[in-house]
């Protein structure tokens, strides 16, 4: 038998199967229903009814992995404005597109734990599981669901694989350690209670149970020593699926920041709340600072940017100037007026401040990143290389000066140092997710890159889109199937890239993936990691933020600079 010939049968057969399977997993799929928007208020009933016409426009392209995160995306919109029942069968329909990803049919189980339908809920646990070993919280749901079901022999199987799987989660332990307890098995809840606490001491809300245990060993003095230290901290069990689903972000995506755990002096309390986004904390815990001392510097520079950046541009300016006649030469107070000068539109300014800035103190990363993106914006990609690059050298774990520092070196062009500085870079962040999509992007389209490489950009492709299969995932594993020739699928990922950055209402990043989808449907590989009129190498000047509630509130007026 001639190999090669057998070999052009099985391809061309698979190739006519593709189409009937497609068809076979539309027949399964169900019209999801249109809820009764009429009594949600009506800037909310608008977005709804504009995110399932962007839905129903993006659905007819898509198929497999993309059209599954379309359906799931669906789902999480529904279920957070309470339509339960069409988001239930929006992610029925995610799990029938793509079965091999688990985390349609884990939350289908979610949403069926909060409609109380135990044995649905059982069932897409169960599924979800069998693909997805990895992630722990499907185990905890399943097992309190077998719980509810009163199958706590299923219960106790399926976290005595937890304990197995992920040794170094002391939630896993936690789990197994109070079923035991139920079960009154307080030897071994005893044993299981104290190896989460081991693994996370701070997790000081294990130690009611262990006093349970303990006295049911009638260890009595073991059971007042625990309960002394019993606490309200629970055992870390990240669940940002689930979190997604009821008010947090779109599904697979990240949820919205939490509250930081605040530390330090005030003013590092302060920085904290402003890096995550409290505005109102920020402002109350600056007011505090300059109350006790009108004339703190860094703390006028603080107030100034955080002003600027929520559009309080009056506000801005005068902490900025009191700054700097506080501390003309200070490089925080340079920068900080460059911001405020920049978020006024006036980028020539805001360029000579940022100059000044790095001039006064060199070791100011943003100082160095702002002055890199008004280099790009002149066209200057040497010199704004340099910038980035002194911001990475300043700050490692930034990922955007990474990124920004790929986008000036291929605007040099030379992509082969951008991949190789990238590279690097991940021998010392080998699982952070945004500097592996740059290496993806950076070795699906530089022409120097390696054939390992791009098999390696490949696999890392797939792996965030399964993790977070936001627009700029989907992108990456567009450009880097495409690097391999395989155009038709990466049309796909691309659909559901542009899908995603419609329904955020992002019409530029749309435009520019539309762009990219050209050279897909012309069977060609883009030039670039990003597109030419990315923001990475047009840096746009820093905009205002939209006004929240929380930044809504007034801001305290600072005291006028002393003669």
């Amino acid at each position: 038998m001639n190999p090669t010939k057998s070999l052009t049968g099985a391809c061309c057969a698979a190739l006519l199967l593709l189409p009937m399977l497609a068809f076979g997993a539309d027949a399964l799929l169900k019209p999801v229903p249109a809820p009764d928007t009429s009594k949600l208020p009506a800037d909310q009933a608008k977005k709804l009814a504009d995110d399932r016409i962007a839905f129903d426009k993006a659905r007819v392209e898509l198929i497999g992995p993309p059209l599954a995160q379309a359906y799931a995306d669906l789902g999480v919109i529904y279920a957070r404005a309470g339509f339960n029942d069409a988001a239930a069968v929006a992610l029925y329909d995610a799990t029938q597109a793509n079965p091999q990803d688990g985390r349609w049919f884990y939350l289908r189980g979610v949403l069926a734990r909060e409609l109380k339908q135990n044995a649905e809920a059982r069932a897409n646990f169960e599924a979800a599981l069998a693909v997805d070993k990895i992630y722990l919280p499907i185990r905890y749901r399943l097992s309190d669901t077998l719980v509810d079901l009163g199958d706590l022999e299923g219960a106790r199987k399926v976290l005595e694989g937890a304990t197995r799987d992920h040794p170094d989660q002391a939630a896993a332990f936690a789990m197994i350690g109070q079923l035991e307890l139920r079960q009154k098995r307080y030897t071994q809840a005893i044993e299981d209670l104290n190896r989460a606490l081991a693994l996370e001491p701070k997790a000081n809300q294990l130690f009611k149970p262990l006093a349970e245990a303990y006295a049911g060993v009638a260890n009595m003095q073991a059971a007042k020593d625990a309960q002394a230290k019993a606490g309200d901290v629970p055992p870390t069990l990240a669940d940002p699926l689930a979190f997604g689903l009821f008010g947090g972000t779109a599904a697979g995506g990240a949820a919205t920041a939490p509250m930081p755990k605040l530390g330090g002096t005030p003013l590092q309390q302060a920085q904290q709340l402003a890096k995550a986004g409290r505005v109102g904390p920020a402002r109350t815990k600056l007011a505090e600072i300059l109350g006790a001392t009108p004339d703190d510097v860094e703390a006028l520079a603080l107030q100034a940017r955080l002003e600027g950046s929520v559009g309080n541009l009056v506000i801005a300016t005068a902490a900025a100037d009191q700054a700097l006649s506080a501390a003309p030469n200070s490089g925080s107070a340079l920068l900080s007026r460059g911001v405020v000068y920049e978020y006024a539109g006036d980028d020539n300014h805001a360029y000579d401040f940022y100059q000044r800035a790095v001039r006064a103190d060199a070791r100011q990363a943003l100082a160095r990143l702002l002055l890199g993106n008004a280099e790009m914006r002149r066209g200057r990609h040497a010199q704004a290389a340099e910038q980035y690059r002194a911001a990475v050298a300043l700050q490692p774990d930034d990922m955007e000066a990474h990124a920004r520092l790929a986008a000036a070196e291929v605007a040099l062009g030379q992509c082969a140092k951008a991949l190789a500085d990238t590279s690097a870079a991940q021998e010392r962040n080998p699982k952070d997710g945004d500097l592996m999509q740059v290496f993806v992007r950076l070795a699906s389209t530089c022409p120097s890159a390696k054939a390992e490489e791009r098999d390696m950009a490949l696999d890392y492709a797939q792996a965030l889109y399964k993790q977070r299969p936001d627009a700029g995932d989907s992108a990456a594993l567009a450009l880097a199937l495409a690097a391999h020739g395989k155009f038709k699928d990466a049309q796909q990922f691309q659909a559901a890239a542009i899908f995603e950055a419609v329904r955020a209402g992002d019409k530029a990043a749309a435009e520019q993936l539309k762009s990219t989808q050209a050279s897909f449907v012309a069977q060609k590989v883009p030039d670039r990691p990003w597109p030419a009129e990315h923001a990475y190498f047009k840096p746009p000047l820093l905009a205002p933020m939209r006004q929240t509630a929380a930044a809504a509130t007034p801001a305290p007026t600072p005291a006028p600079p002393k003669p």
